[in-house]
């Protein structure tokens, strides 16, 4: 149940990938999943994979000293209250909350500092970091994809925006969960298996 929640907060804040993939047919499809055939999705789903995966998802050991100073949100209260107050920006930030169904108050706030958008760093509410994403891009065009990691290092997901609706799903290990569209996420049988409140 939790692990299905760690795949629905992977950071929704507009970003993007530096290589340029104009030949990628996926970046410039409007949203149509449920029509495809199953021929077309898994070429799809193949192309987008092999972006992603071009090497294996690797633990990363230095995250914690790489990111020493960003271990706790010093400002974390004002932070938490402005994502849970529902702002998109907060004092040289994009920022985010996170909602685990139907909870009141955010398990998790995203900030991603808007001079530098290479990152984007997830805290609870008391603060502490929990995951850190590693966008690849330019910011803010599509596509572009992101891993995002535990403090530990251990990879969580990786997934792939063809645009701010519609987004490809991945495990660490490059196995297909599906695709995001707006607040839904459908398997490879169009059938919906998780919703989100925000995208």
């Amino acid at each position: 149940m939790f692990k299905k929640f760690l795949i629905a907060i992977c950071f929704l804040i507009p970003l993007t990938v530096s290589a340029n993939y104009n030949d990628i047919y996926v970046a410039d499809i409007q949203y149509d999943w449920i029509n495809k055939s199953e021929v077309e999705k898994e070429a799809m789903i193949s192309e987008v994979h092999d972006i992603m995966f071009e090497k294996t998802l690797e633990k990363k050991n230095n995250i914690r000293s790489l990111f020493k100073d960003k271990l706790k949100d010093k400002n974390h209260i004002e932070n938490y209250m402005a994502a849970a107050a529902g702002y998109e920006e907060y004092k040289g930030n994009n920022i985010s909350a996170f909602y685990y169904k139907k909870m009141v108050n955010p398990v998790i706030y995203a900030l991603q500092d808007k001079k530098d958008t290479s990152n984007a760093f997830y805290y609870d509410a008391m603060g502490n970091l929990r995951y850190v994403d590693f966008i690849n891009g330019d910011y803010p065009d599509y596509p572009y994809y992101a891993i995002q990691y535990r403090t530990s290092g251990t990879p969580v997901s990786a997934i792939y925006f063809i645009s701010k609706d519609c987004q490809y799903l991945f495990t660490p290990k490059g196995e297909f969960e599906g695709v995001w569209y707006k607040h839904k996420l459908y398997n490879k049988k169009n059938k919906v298996i998780l919703t989100r409140t925000t995208y």
